[in-house]
This record gives structure tokens, sequence and C-alpha cells, in this order.
């Protein structure tokens, strides 16, 4: 896979089957062994039915007008087997975020994401995502924005909780 034309042609098909949210279209693009890492699933997803049902019960369910935009990339690993993308997520959390249990916000999520993937035979063989959780969930309400009361309570509770752990060392 070491060719740039491959590279951008495959990541435009796996966005495009995104934006589309064309869960078929998506798991055709994976090995049937894929093994998908992201925060936003329960666990590792192994194989494709995993990542059908992840994008179905979960991505989809929370965000249903879920857009990917590319904003930089791809770029392929020195043995070409591999390549890295940013990407700009973007949606509206309509559903609930499930697992864990977050309730729909019905407000705008936006969020950058950094994905890695290796490919065999043209497909993905595996996937991971990395992405700032703090900053999503202050987009969901699961985190209080550091500079406000709620965030400089949670600092104070943490400091609590230092101490007690430094004494129990003692």
């Amino acid at each position: 896979m070491s060719d740039t034309a491959f590279a951008r042609h495959f990541i435009g098909r796996l966005h495009a089957a995104v934006n589309a949210h064309d869960v078929n279209a998506l798991v055709e693009l994976c090995c049937d062994d894929v093994v998908w890492q992201d925060p936003a699933a329960p666990h590792t997803l192994r194989g494709r039915d995993d990542v059908r049902w992840f994008h179905q019960h979960v991505m989809f369910a929370a965000l249903p007008d879920v857009q990917i935009e590319l904003i930089d990339g791809p770029f392929i690993s020195s043995d070409g087997s591999g390549l890295a993308v940013r990407l700009r997520i973007e949606g509206t959390m309509s559903g609930a975020l499930d697992p864990p249990g977050f309730a729909p916000t019905r407000g705008r999520l936006r969020f950058e994401t950094a994905e890695f993937s290796r490919l065999r035979g043209g497909l993905l063989a595996e996937h991971v995502v990395v992405l700032d959780m703090l900053n999503l969930a202050r987009q969901i309400g699961a985190m209080p924005a550091a500079d406000s009361v709620a965030g400089r309570v949670g600092v104070w509770l943490q400091h609590a909780a230092a101490l007690c752990s430094r004494l129990r060392g003692l």
C-alpha cells in the first residue's frame, strides 16, 4: 500500500462510508479479523461484526448526523503498510452515548482525532483512534470547564484524594 494515491482513495472511501452512514460500505473496507480501537467503544472491536455493531448502535445512534473531514494526511508509514490521518468530526448528540450511558445533549459536538491504520490486502487490519477525551467530556457536560466553580471543586477533591493516597503510603 506504499502508494499515496491508493492511500488517499482508501481514506476517501472510508470517510465517505461514515459520512453516508453506510455501515455495510464501512465494514467492506475491513479485514474479517480487523482490530479497531476507539475510546468511544466499550472494548476493542474485533472483527467485522463488532465494527458493524459499534457504528450502528453507538456512533450513528449518538451522532446520527456525524460527518468526518480530513484535516491532514494521509501519511504513509516507512514500511508502506500503515497510514495516519488527522480528522475533524462533527455531529449533533441526538442519541445516548451508551456505553457508558451519557444522555443526549442535543448539542453540536466538534472534535479532532488522530487515526492510525494498518492495511492488509488493501483492507483495514488494524485501526486506532486517538482523541482528546477531556475536551469531548466537557462538550457533553461529563466534565466541568476548568475555570468553573465545579472545575475548582473537582481540583480541590483531587488534591484531597492525592493527600490521602500519600498518607496511606507512609
